[in-house]
């Protein structure tokens, strides 16, 4: 799968772009905020539906205009379209190979991305909710019916923290008890999906990450579940009493977190910048293996930001495990641009591209 043609119009600083891209490494190169990752942007939108950047899509239109068109063509077996039309109202709407699609769940599944941005940093160090919220996305994409059991858990942890919060009367136990009832299979669902998911990322991140840092390394990732998966209903029993006492839920899929080891240490305490950069670009080319084992196509690979703080080695181990994936990389520096031989240069200036020969 690679993408052929990109269309924008009064998106971002992008008045208008009509633009052909090649399978193998596109390099996007320039100063600063003219333009680079908005094009990573508008890919990521025709695939995913939805920014990596803003969580209102609404801010990608140009200042001054009423709305934004994406259009993205891509080589599946064939010629296939996205096109999405983002209105500064948030309404938006979507065409799959020209075909309007109902909802977003209809164009999950279409035109495959897999995005690294520095923000990503911030998922391995900071809140437990970043990393729950990075797990639910890369499983959704593979397993549509898990958006369901997720959006069935959210809604009845919603519920019974309001009844947690009122406890009015004496039949609010009872009532807990319900909810539990209903819980116990969602938990289930989504710990079956998690733990699945963590153990294979965890193996392709091993594989990744010694590519990527020499071998020098070695990196673990392990699921820490709240409610054990054997046992949810005697569990949630068990917590009863505390939930009531302390008015919200204790435990559960919406508590849990992914611990992740460089050479047997919390990577939140001892990693620098550059060893952080170099586990988030080998979970990225992880997820992108997943997608590909679950779906049977090679997904597009968007590089934001890539080299800053590698080292000349991790920057070459890197660009050596990007053989056969489509692949989009932002630099500032012309030296990376030069760095990428056997790529093709896209010089982006004040909304512009031009393609540029190496050398």
């Amino acid at each position: 799968m690679y993408l052929t043609r990109l269309k924008l119009i009064h998106f971002r600083n992008y008045e208008q772009l009509n633009h052909s891209f090649y399978p193998g490494v596109n390099v996007l190169y320039g100063r600063n905020a003219q333009g680079k990752t908005n094009i990573l942007e508008a890919i990521h939108i025709c695939g995913n539906g939805k920014s990596f950047r803003v969580n209102a899509d609404s801010k990608t239109v140009m200042e001054g205009k009423e709305g934004a068109y994406l259009f993205a063509e891509y080589v599946e077996s064939m010629d296939r379209s996205v096109e999405v039309l983002i209105g500064r109202d948030r309404k938006k709407s979507l065409k799959i190979d020209g075909i309007p699609a109902k909802n977003l769940k209809e164009l999950l599944g279409n035109l495959f991305v897999v995005v690294f941005s520095p923000e990503d940093m911030k998922m391995a160090k900071e809140a437990p909710s970043l990393r729950r919220g990075f797990l639910d996305g890369e499983i959704s994409k593979i397993r549509p019916s898990y958006v369901d059991a997720l959006k069935n858990y959210t809604k009845i942890i919603a519920q019974k923290n309001a009844a947690l919060r009122r406890r009015e009367n004496r039949d609010t136990g009872a009532v807990i008890d319900a909810y539990n009832a209903q819980l116990a299979g969602y938990i289930r669902i989504i710990l079956k999906n998690r733990k699945s998911y963590v153990n294979k990322l965890g193996e392709y991140v091993r594989e990744t990450h010694r590519a990527i840092s020499g071998g020098t390394e070695e990196i673990s990732i392990v699921y820490k579940e709240t409610v054990p998966e054997t046992g949810i209903a005697e569990t949630l029993k068990k917590l009863r009493e505390r939930e009531l006492f302390e008015g919200s839920c204790t435990a559960g899929p919406h508590r849990d977190d992914l611990e992740i080891l460089l050479n047997g240490k919390d990577i939140r305490v001892f990693a620098s910048q550059g060893q952080l950069r170099t586990l988030m670009l080998a979970v990225k080319t992880a997820c992108l293996k997943i997608l590909e084992e679950s779906t049977g196509h090679t997904p597009v690979l968007l590089l934001d930001d890539v080299f800053s703080e590698l080292d000349q080695t991790r920057k070459k181990n890197l660009l050596r495990t990007l053989k056969g994936i489509q692949t989009f990389i932002t630099t500032a520096d012309d030296a990376d641009a030069k760095l990428l031989a056997r790529a093709h240069l896209f010089y982006v200036e004040n909304g512009t591209v031009r393609e540029r020969q190496p050398g």
